[in-house]
């Protein structure tokens, strides 16, 4: 079988469910309404989205409102401009909801894209939304990207589809084909004969599709791939169906979307019968590079933070990771602070696949 080898289970998902919301909030407390405090609420974000001119320094905010809650880039790295953006945002989201803010201000969201179900085989990356100016781009016409394989965008969310239109436009030989409603989505494809069509799953059901955990064929030669937004990379992880023997999800760059099917795609034309083993010849090539060599940041960590590390992969807590270790939780706190800076990663998820994958 293909990924025999690598060991994530489902109880990642049971884990999870164990993090308290108080717990979470230890390391990115949640912003309140008409709470003028900001400044102790803005963040440095370790993913950046190259289609907007941010730096490494800028900073970013969580807002939560009515049970909702996204983290917002800022575009600065100023503190006091960033806090005056916070405030805007959540005053916004408070008086007029959350609909009119995000169409208002970019989000950053974790978009991940269902290739297969059984093993699960999922690609991840982290977008921010385009909006503003860039809600009125015209994407040129059919003729100028004759020459090219076309992707279609099925998204009713105009920042969502943006932003994945323009990773897709990154990548040579292909070119994305914006669509903002399923009804419009036929006569999209049957125009620009894409060979691949991304395709919100929450659209699934509507499009006709009967499985939208998986790639599927929708015509001939037409493969759609179901992909879902999530406000953040655990929200992603608990997404992940169960009953799956084995599952392999990665990170991916932005503008490489593609990556999975870019080995076929460049050497002929991408034809429904090669797209699946395209896809499991990518993750077979991730395994077999991953196990060839050590994970470096994993072996910076001091035996603290590795029995740390440990006591959150069985699901604890941080008062049982404080009791276990005979240590308070504010130190517990504190070493999960630098697991996150050493393996650069954002959530407790995240870090637990990386031990997970060792």
């Amino acid at each position: 079988m293909l990924i025999e080898d690598f060991k994530l289970k489902c109880f990642v998902n049971l884990m999870l469910k164990q993090f308290s919301s108080s717990d979470r909030a230890s390391i990115e407390p949640p912003a309140k309404p008409g709470d003028d405090n900001w400044n102790d609420r803005l963040l440095q974000r370790p993913y950046r989205f190259p289609a907007v001119s941010e730096s490494d320094h800028d900073l970013s905010v969580h807002i939560e409102h009515a049970g909702t809650g996204y983290f917002f880039p800022l575009g600065t790295a100023d503190a006091a401009t960033a806090a005056a953006k916070a405030r805007e945002i959540d005053v916004m989201a408070t008086n007029d909801g959350w609909d009119t803010a995000c169409r208002r201000f970019s989000r950053e969201l974790v978009v991940s894209f269902e290739w297969c179900m059984n093993p699960v085989l999922w690609t991840y990356t982290t977008i921010h939304t385009l909006v503003g100016e860039w809600g009125g781009q015209k994407f040129d016409p059919v003729p100028a990207h004759a020459h090219k394989q076309h992707v279609v965008v099925v998204e009713t969310d105009a920042g969502i589809r943006q932003a994945l239109c323009w990773g897709i436009d990154q990548q040579e030989g292909f070119a994305s084909v914006p669509c903002d409603s399923v009804e419009s989505s036929p006569r999209l494809v049957d125009r620009h004969k894409p060979r691949l069509v991304f395709l919100n799953r929450k659209l699934a059901g509507r499009i006709g599709l009967k499985s939208a955990g998986c790639a599927s064929l929708i015509q001939p030669e037409t493969t759609v791939v179901p992909y879902s937004a999530h406000a953040d990379g655990d929200r992603m992880f608990t997404s992940t169906p169960g009953g799956a023997g084995e599952y392999l999800i990665k990170r991916v760059k932005p503008d490489r979307l593609l990556e999975p099917i870019l080995k076929v795609a460049s050497r002929s034309e991408l034809m429904h019968r090669n797209f699946l083993p395209s896809v499991k010849y990518y993750f077979q090539d991730l395994l077999q590079s991953n196990s060839s060599h050590d994970n470096p940041a994993l072996a910076r960590l001091t035996q603290r933070e590795r029995a740390t590390l440990e006591l959150l992969s069985k699901g604890c807590v941080n008062k049982e990771i404080a009791q276990a270790m005979g240590i308070s939780p504010w130190t517990v706190h504190n070493h999960i602070k630098k697991i996150f800076e050493r393996l650069n990663v954002r959530t407790r998820t995240e870090a637990v696949i990386r031990y997970l994958e060792k």
